[in-house]
């Protein structure tokens, strides 16, 4: 299937690290914002380890315990952090809008830009701004059905994806503007 093509159904996609070089990323952590999360890390843990080293009467035991500690930590966040790719959580991918299934896995459920019908904020309960895709029922087929049912927060209609450090409104004005220009150059083709 060509870049252009879109498959006729919903689909749960793994996508590798050179895959999210080539994709619109919509909502997320952004690779940049780990960076500075793992920058201040660094300088955090630079700081304690002067204090702890340079402090008067603590033992040469505590000292290496805390180094240790604080490196073990350096290195899983670092091991965690997918610096070069983020976390995102929804993104344009083939022609179609994914919504994040499984982050560790790299996991979307890749919707066909037909099925949507609409896209509106929300508020997952208790209190997490997110979007909402809402999708033509009658475009759904059984096993569209059960790939929706796989997602983070499961609906028959619809799917939920958290909107981190932009504002919800924002990811649905860029969401639409490119669903209307998708629709405007697949009925001008």
């Amino acid at each position: 299937m060509g870049l252009g093509a879109v498959s006729p159904s919903i689909t749960c996609q793994q996508l590798d690290k050179q895959t999210f070089r080539q994709v619109k990323v919509y909502s997320g952590i952004s690779p940049n914002v780990l960076r500075r999360v793992f920058g201040g890390w660094v300088l955090f843990a630079v700081i304690v380890g002067a204090l702890v080293s340079f402090a008067p009467h603590i033992s040469i035991q505590f000292e290496v315990i805390t180094f240790i500690i604080l490196m073990l930590f350096t290195v899983a966040m670092f091991w965690q952090s997918r610096i070069s790719e983020g976390w995102p959580s929804l993104l344009l991918f083939q022609n179609r809008v994914c919504v994040v299934r499984d982050p560790q896995a790299r996991e979307f459920i890749c919707i066909p830009p037909s099925y949507i019908s609409a896209v509106r904020p929300t508020i997952i309960k208790p209190n997490k701004r997110a979007v909402e895709i809402v999708l033509n029922p009658d475009a759904l087929s059984a096993h569209d059905t059960l790939v929706l049912g796989e997602a983070i927060w499961p609906r028959t209609d619809r799917v939920l994806v958290l909107t981190h450090f932009k504002s919800r409104e924002r990811v649905c004005a860029e969401l639409k503007q490119w669903l209307d220009k998708y629709v405007d150059s697949a009925t001008n083709n």
